[in-house]
């Protein structure tokens, strides 16, 4: 249940910078912001400074920062957002993807500086699989895979290509344990999905702490990498058409995800984590109404043809936009609650 909590919070602060940087960058412009919202339903917390009325609602799944002249209403006023020039507009709208890559970028590179990022695997056990041979013959965390078949295993990647290369096969380890050694056999499992040999457990690894400036080249790259496969798999759900639904998860499903990685580990939940930070932020860049990149989509049409869409005409089209999203929402949060 702390893992979920742990998720819980998590998500929310996702939400949090993301709507966090619409808001700081509309404040910088001159345009009045009228609410901050975190979370949607019932209002459990809040508080008015100024203009804008802050506000933690009951379900955290989502928020939303309403600035005046955005749906047409003080569109004229001194403070609004449609009285600013559209390149003001357009960096007030890329600035809440922005930020959550921007977190990304931060949780990548925090890890690498102080617990420094994985660069091999080692002999010793770091955990192990319920219900797999390795925990059933009584292997522990730490332990030490010093011989297999009384052949010497000098690196963690010596032991996994052993065992990968013996599917169904009594293999007889050398184990170390608080300087003692002792055999122990176990009988390895097929994987039909890659055609190799499993034990059922996961190698210590071995890391490498960085200085800020390696640090941040190795967030930088793993960022863009993380990206390219987040556009490649929405490529590939696009491409797939009705099977896609069965693919996406919603807040409820994201949320789960998360916590099962936090109790993975701590490592694995924040490289989850900064995934699915970036995840947030290059989904609501998709050019679709309502999203972020629907807006700037319509703002750059505005920046071309020197005069903008029709206001109204818009408002539809990101009105009918939103409906379907939240009805995309309802079905896989439906559909993610029937999973638990």
């Amino acid at each position: 249940m702390s893992y979920i909590i742990a998720a819980v919070i998590a998500f929310s602060v996702m939400i949090m910078v993301h709507e966090f940087g619409h808001f700081l960058v509309a404040k910088r412009v001159g345009i009045t912001v009228h609410a901050f919202a975190i979370g949607f339903g019932p209002r459990i917390a809040g508080f008015r400074a100024g203009d804008t009325q802050y506000a933690i609602n009951l379900l955290p799944f989502g928020g939303y920062v309403r600035m005046a002249g955005e749906d047409l209403d003080d569109a004229a006023g001194v403070g609004s957002f449609r009285t600013k020039s559209v390149w003001q507009r357009m960096a007030v709208v890329s600035a809440g993807p922005a930020m959550n890559l921007l977190l990304a970028l931060l949780l990548l590179m925090g890890t690498a500086l102080v617990v420094g990022v994985p660069v091999g695997v080692s002999n010793r056990i770091g955990q192990l699989m319920p219900g797999w041979p390795a925990e059933e013959v009584g292997l522990r965390p730490g332990d030490v895979i010093a011989a297999i078949n009384g052949e010497a295993m000098d690196s963690g990647q010596e032991v996994i290509d052993t065992i990968h290369r013996q599917p169904n096969t009594d293999l007889r380890l050398t184990v170390e344990r608080d300087g003692q050694r002792f055999d122990v056999t176990v009988r390895s499992r097929l994987d039909a999905r890659q055609n190799i040999g499993l034990i059922g457990f996961r190698p210590e690894a071995i890391r490498e702490r960085m200085g800020p400036g390696r640090a941040l080249v190795w967030a930088l790259g793993t960022l863009a990498d993380t990206v390219e496969v987040i556009f490649a798999t929405l490529v590939g759900l696009f491409r797939e058409g009705g099977k896609m639904l069965d693919q996406l998860a919603g807040p409820v499903g994201a949320v789960r995800f998360l916590g099962e990685a936090g109790a993975a580990g701590t490592e694995i939940f924040i490289y989850t984590a900064s995934a699915l930070s970036i995840m947030i932020g290059v989904f609501n860049l998709l050019p679709f109404p309502a999203l972020d990149g629907g807006r700037l989509l319509f703002l750059l049409v505005e920046a071309v043809r020197r005069r903008p869409v029709d206001p109204r005409r818009e408002g539809y089209i990101h009105l009918v936009g939103f409906a379907l999203l939240i009805l995309l929402l309802l079905t896989l949060t439906v559909r993610d609650i029937g999973k638990l």
